[in-house]
């Protein structure tokens, strides 16, 4: 997308947020749910709605929701009222990594992210956040209250976040490892990236994570005004994975073997390292191999949609790009809500 994406300002409790996301991006929404259907009858060879029963009835995802983030439960509900559509349609737009290992989809590789110091000792982080082109037009950024303030949350119409920052410059990035195992009653990936926003630093964020069953493997890069921290989530708990003190970054295999890293994956893994020594992650963020535009012979499924750099400091400014960073521009996202929606 190389114009700017909506900006929803939501208010109110849960439920009243999911409402105001639903009508405020209706047709997206609308949208969205029909380039699913067809793009998951395309990777499970089954009619859309035979997929999505089979996918809801043979996981207990909505018991794990309301167990752990019942107010994401409400936040989704309201989403499907405000829209005009189904719940389980709207459950299954956020079921984004959870999909990828139900139906045995090995290729998914998403997202490079990282966090750094920088000269002044402020902390940095963000990530290029990508899935598959046909979503591409299909971006928001959620800006709402929570429990210690406000947050932003970069996402695709109708799914509730896929990474962000809160007021207390607690922030959260994600990359997929689908090599890790799964459980059909764990915590959805996006639920998981909400709960963690609403907690108020480092420490208490961990703990939520700590906490939780989750249901994908991935590893989360989270970070605040004090540092940050790679945690691998998945079925059989949260290991810290090994930062050194001035710079971290991750893609989609495990550090710790390296060997079994796709080659997406170790160049950019490489590129990112060599960017964080050499101060020039501005530069690595919209250039290929982590800027991911569907033009590289080597990476022809891997798309960047948002790419998000996060200041790790107490009511921060977001700097987001609504699709690969060599063609969508950034701009800055204040976390104090504006009146209405734009």
């Amino acid at each position: 997308m190389i114009g700017d994406c909506p900006i929803l300002d939501l208010r109110g409790d849960a439920r009243q947020r999911g409402r105001q996301h639903g009508e405020a991006a209706r047709d997206l929404i609308a949208r969205h749910i029909d380039l699913w259907r067809r793009e998951t009858e395309k990777q499970t060879a089954l009619p859309h709605r035979e997929a999505r029963d089979r996918m809801l009835g043979g996981t207990h995802f909505p018991a794990a929701i309301r167990r752990w983030t019942p107010h994401l439960w409400e936040e989704l509900q309201g989403i499907a009222e405000g829209a005009g559509q189904a719940l389980d349609d709207v459950l299954a737009l956020n079921l984004t990594d959870e999909q990828w290992w139900f139906f045995a989809e090995r290729q998914a590789e998403a997202c490079t992210s990282f966090a750094y110091r920088d000269a002044a000792g402020v902390v940095w982080s963000g990530q290029n956040l990508d899935i598959t082109g046909w979503m591409d037009g299909l971006q928001v950024i959620l800006r709402y209250g929570g429990p210690d303030g406000h947050a932003v949350a970069a996402t695709l119409a109708g799914t509730i976040g896929m990474t962000g920052i809160n007021a207390q410059g607690l922030s959260i990035c994600c990359n997929t490892l689908l090599q890790l195992p799964h459980r059909a009653d764990g915590l959805p990936a996006l639920c998981a990236i909400r709960g963690f926003l609403d907690q108020p630093d480092l420490a208490g964020g961990e703990a939520f994570m700590n906490h939780v069953t989750h249901a994908s493997g991935l590893h989360y890069l989270v970070a605040d005004p004090t540092g940050w921290l790679g945690l691998a989530c998945d079925a059989d708990g949260v290991r810290r994975v090994e930062s050194g003190p001035d710079w971290y970054c991750h893609t989609n295999h495990c550090k710790d073997t390296p060997e079994r890293a796709s080659r997406s994956s170790g160049d950019r893994l490489a590129a990112m390292e060599s960017a964080l020594a050499t101060a020039n992650v501005k530069m690595a963020l919209t250039t290929q191999p982590i800027c991911r535009d569907g033009t590289s012979p080597t990476d022809p499924i891997g798309f960047t949609i948002f790419s998000a750099l996060w200041r790790n400091m107490p009511n921060p400014t977001a700097r987001l790009a609504a699709g690969p960073p060599n063609s969508a521009r950034y701009r800055d996202i204040a976390l104090s809500p504006i009146s209405g929606c734009n």
